[in-house]
């Protein structure tokens, strides 16, 4: 077994990737593989403790209850959902800014080539001029 790469993985995966690694190893025997290999965990996780209203936790079991699931596992997923949305939001807005600058970059540029050399080089404190 080889060592283990930290990877991103975003998680959890889809189904279709799951049905794929289930098919895959249905088919193949990898008890070979894992005899000298060890349990890495892709994902390390750490407790934390929330304070919720009692209303809000049982609304969270019932839903978590209606999807197979425990409720805080259904917390975890809702709080990781909000921050890759808050990342792609982030992400999204960069791109904007870079858009953005580019534009004003290309507007310099274009603004810089039609203004002759003699206006816009400076010379001490007053304007070259030929």
């Amino acid at each position: 077994m080889t060592t283990a790469k930290r990877t991103t993985e975003t998680l959890p995966r889809p189904a279709e990737e799951l049905d794929q690694l289930a098919a895959y190893y249905d088919a193949h025997d990898t008890s070979a593989d894992m005899e000298h290999g060890q349990w890495v965990d892709p994902r390390p996780m750490k407790t934390t403790s929330l304070r919720l209203p009692a209303d809000v936790v049982e609304a969270l079991k019932r839903r978590a209850h209606g999807r197979g699931m425990r409720y805080t596992a259904l917390v975890r997923e809702i709080i990781e959902h909000a921050m890759r949305s808050e990342r792609a939001k982030d992400d999204d807005e960069l791109a904007q800014i870079n858009e953005r600058l580019a534009r004003i970059g290309a507007v310099l540029t274009e603004r810089s080539a039609r203004v002759p050399e003699t206006q816009h080089t400076r010379h001490g404190s007053g304007v070259r001029r030929a």
